[in-house]
Parts: C-alpha cells; sequence; structure tokens
C-alpha cells in the first residue's frame, strides 16, 4: 500500500528548505484546514499536508475498525509519511487530535521530531474527579446518539458550535462540508476514539519544545486543559490567541501564524 496515496499526503513549499513544517489536522476537517497558515510559512519551509485516514472519500477506503480503534494507529500513520519521505527533525504543528497523535508519534521516534506545536489539543476530553475536560460521560454518550441517529442533522448542529464567530456563518458551512465528507458510520467510529481517549500520563513522556495555542473561547477545550498540558508537559509553553472558536487555525490563521513564527525561530 502507497502511504502517500493512504494518507493523501501533498509536499509544497520550498522543496530545499532546511527544516519542515508537517501538518495534521483535527476531526471533521481535512488538510485543506491548514491552507492559510501553511502558506504563510510556504516560502521559508518544506510543507507537509496529508488526510488522517476516514477523514474523506480518498481515505476512507483504508480505514479499519480494528486498526484504528486506539489514537496510537494514527500516530503510526504519522510515522509512516516521514519513513516514506524520508524525513527527520520535522516540526510537526497539530490541530486537536491532530496534535495529541503528533505527540505520541514523537515520543515513540523522538529524533524524528524537533519541535511541536499543539492548537487546541487535549490529551482528555471527559471530566476527571480532579480534572476538567471539558465534557462529561452523558454528554458525549447523547452526542454518539445523535451522530448515530442521523448524521447530518448532528453535523449541521455540531459545527456551529464548535466553528462558533456567528458572524462569519461561511465558517460553520465549511466545517459542516467537511464532516459530511466522512462516512456516518467511521466518523462516528473515530469520534468514539477521540472522545473517549486518555493520555495524561503520555503527554509527560514529551521531551521536545512544545508550544501550546489556545484559544480563549473553545467550546471543546477549555482553559483549564491548556493549563494542566503546560504543567504536565516536561518543555512546554502556553500561549493565548483572542480567537472564538475550536478552530483557530481557520477562523483566526493570522493570530494563529503571528503565535508560531517565534516559537519556529527560537
Amino acid at each position: 500500500m502507497s502511504v502517500v496515496k493512504r494518507n493523501n499526503v501533498q509536499v509544497l513549499g520550498k522543496p530545499d528548505a532546511a527544516e519542515t513544517l508537517v501538518f495534521a489536522h483535527g476531526f471533521g476537517t481535512d488538510q485543506t484546514a491548514w491552507q492559510d497558515v501553511a502558506e504563510a510559512f510556504a516560502d521559508k519551509y518544506k510543507i507537509v499536508l496529508f488526510d488522517y485516514v476516514g477523514a474523506n472519500e480518498k481515505t476512507t477506503p483504508f480505514f479499519n475498525t480494528r486498526k484504528y480503534k486506539h489514537l496510537q494507529a494514527y500516530a503510526d500513520d504519522i510515522l509512516d509519511v516521514l519513513e516514506e519521505l524520508a524525513l527527520r527533525q520535522v516540526i510537526l504543528i497539530g490541530h486537536s487530535v491532530g496534535g495529541m497523535t503528533g505527540a505520541l508519534a514523537a515520543i515513540q521516534e523522538p529524533s524524528w521530531f524537533s519541535k511541536l506545536i499543539l492548537v487546541n489539543a487535549s490529551p482528555r476530553y471527559v471530566n476527571d474527579s480532579d480534572y476538567q475536560g471539558g465534557f462529561d460521560q452523558q454528554t458525549l454518550d447523547e452526542l454518539f446518539a445523535q451522530m448515530q441517529r442521523d448524521f447530518h442533522a448532528w453535523a449541521g448542529g455540531f459545527a456551529p458550535r464548535i466553528m462558533a464567530n456567528a458572524d462569519r456563518p461561511h465558517l460553520a458551512n465549511g466545517f459542516i462540508q467537511t464532516i459530511s465528507a466522512m462516512r456516518p458510520d467511521v466518523a462516528l467510529a473515530i469520534a468514539r476514539v477521540i472522545f473517549q481517549s486518555d493520555h495524561r500520563a503520555d503527554i509527560a513522556q514529551l521531551q521536545h519544545p512544545t508550544l501550546l495555542i489556545q484559544g480563549t473561547h473553545d467550546l471543546a477545550v477549555p482553559h483549564a486543559v491548556g493549563h494542566y498540558m503546560e504543567n504536565h508537559m516536561p518543555n512546554a509553553w502556553l500561549t493565548f490567541i483572542d480567537a472564538e472558536g475550536h478552530l483557530p487555525h481557520i477562523s483566526h490563521a493570522d493570530k494563529v501564524v503571528q503565535a508560531i513564527r517565534p516559537f519556529l525561530l527560537s
């Protein structure tokens, strides 16, 4: 199987650049979510974009519920992409679950990465006795039931809440389109894996310099998660940007770019 085909890999930017930026998208989106951010760095860096298996029609034929039952399987796919392209010492920029799978990949093969930038990422979405993840189990059970009952109706209600920015409805409409590009049963399987995951113990093993970028208003990832990650990751810095919604790399790309630039040069 071709890894490039399986993950719809695209290599852009400056081909002979000394550093490579690898962008990992989150649930309900694909590599196009990074378009504006990636373009800002294409003049100086090699850019690698890819789709997670199951994100759209191109990658869904490669989805297997037995394989993709843990986030580690998606981390392994990142490593497959890096190996296929013979890339080392890359800088991974990941949104939400894309950030967490990138972290798992870096823990597994630390020499393949130099830095990580995690945008609105979370090691656990479910509240615990001493941890505020943003969701209780009953809320997630209802979410899964809605996805199973009427996936497209669920997407139409979920996307505007998660994207926010009600004054720019085209953003939510675009998010609805990318979510709806997922096959409903695959989307449900992936959502269960993401929302029921718990990688709080794993993030303590991530030694790489890591920039945590979090928006000021995110329904899916509360501020407490960002502070938790900064406190439990050995080499992490948390910065907040004035951005509404869970997808600031789409809704506030300029602010995400401004937060990334100095970290890349540090």
